[in-house]
């Protein structure tokens, strides 16, 4: 495989789903399917359009479609006009034309690792292919500048901004030219915060946003982020986190986020809105980037995972109508704060965050019916 380095900030005219053009016919070809139009033939009521592949079929219009096509495959095509009855008219010669599918998009897209300044992409190799382009967007779309390297399992895009969002755009290239891009989006790594916007609203009433980057991995466990601003305000909302009013003191502009959930954790950007007065933002207080402080807390390990053999305790009483019951492992038992002595809906015990579940019934001698379950996700 000839595998070679392209600059991102390159413009590349991609094929796909160019117009392939022959005297008669006109073809439209992505990895998987073709839709063709040719010129009317004198004299055909309807056409047969016969595909290498042994597909065919018969249209009373100058244009048709096929699908479930092989990706970088020669087909040839041959229209024949046809009478009413869709039988070959066999003094008109036929059109015979030839295209090729494009590449199929890389499958198994995904980020391999992330620094403050690069970001390595992997996916799977296509023997078939004779290279890829990488190219490199922001969130708007617009080409960004970048380096890329393309090795022999993906390819490492350096030069990028620290806490911010790319969008990679991975085609391959073959004997028909480029290929079908499959896209994917990716952070560079860095902690600190990012000051959105700050808007003016009514009654003296001023707005600001911002977003807080937190390191994309840390370990499972709740994770807290003390914020504090230059001066009280009037209210602040975060999203991706949840406020812990014991230990923030809002007089002092001081704010205390925990990521404890699951859902969470998942998340390395926290947003947050927060409103002042004008007096505050004019005399007392300028909120800027520089002026808030963050302090990123260590992380609270979450209880170890249940053993595979612990039981869900149920009483004979709990058991509902048609003896259904319901059965849930929420995410609060990943929470390190929740009180695990007090039992709630499903196991007291902390549930893994990625895993199997097994849920054993003994139904006892007074269950001849049997057992029918349905499991909700």
């Amino acid at each position: 495989m000839n595998i070679f380095a392209i600059i991102s900030s390159i413009f590349l005219l991609t094929l796909l789903g160019a117009q392939s053009t022959s005297a008669n016919v006109q073809a439209s070809v992505t990895s998987n399917s073709v839709a063709l139009k040719w010129s009317p033939i004198s004299g055909a009521v309807k056409y047969h359009v016969l595909l290498s592949d042994d597909q065919n079929t018969v249209v009373d219009r100058n244009e048709t479609q096929f699908g479930t096509l092989l990706p970088n495959t020669l087909y040839q095509v041959i229209i024949s006009a046809a009478d009413v009855n869709g039988t070959n008219i066999a003094n008109i010669l036929p059109l015979e034309y030839q295209f090729r599918t494009v590449a199929a998009p890389v499958s198994n897209l995904h980020i391999m690792d992330v620094t403050e300044s690069s970001i390595k992409l992997t996916w799977d190799m296509d023997n078939e292919t004779d290279s890829y382009q990488v190219m490199v967007k922001n969130d708007t779309g617009a080409d960004m500048s970048a380096t890329v390297v393309l090795g022999e399992e993906g390819a490492t895009i350096s030069g990028l901004h620290r806490m911010k969002f790319y969008n990679f755009d991975v085609t391959p290239v073959g004997s028909s030219g480029l290929g079908e891009s499959a896209t994917i989006r990716a952070r560079t790594d860095g902690s600190g915060i990012k000051l959105i916007a700050i808007w003016q609203g009514s009654q003296g009433i001023f707005g600001g946003a911002a977003k807080i980057f937190r390191p994309i991995t840390i370990p499972r466990g709740s994770y807290s982020i003390k914020v504090q601003l230059p001066c009280p305000v009037l209210a602040v909302k975060f999203w991706n986190a949840k406020l812990d009013k014991k230990n923030s003191v809002p007089a002092d502009a001081t704010y205390v986020l925990r990521q404890s959930k699951l859902w969470q954790r998942r998340k390395a950007e926290i947003g947050m809105n927060f409103y002042f007065t004008q007096e505050n933002e004019t005399t007392t207080c300028v909120i800027s980037e520089d002026n808030i402080s963050l302090e990123f807390g260590a992380v609270v390990e979450a209880p170890r995972d249940a053993s595979v053999n612990t039981a869900i305790p149920l009483k004979v009483e709990e058991w509902g109508i048609n003896g259904l019951v319901s059965v849930l492992l929420s995410e609060l038992y990943n929470d390190t704060n929740a009180d695990m002595t007090k039992p709630t809906n499903g196991t007291w015990n902390a549930k893994p965050e990625y895993g199997n579940y097994v849920i054993a019934v003994d139904s006892g001698a007074g269950c001849t019916g049997g057992l029918i379950y349905d499991v909700g996700l």
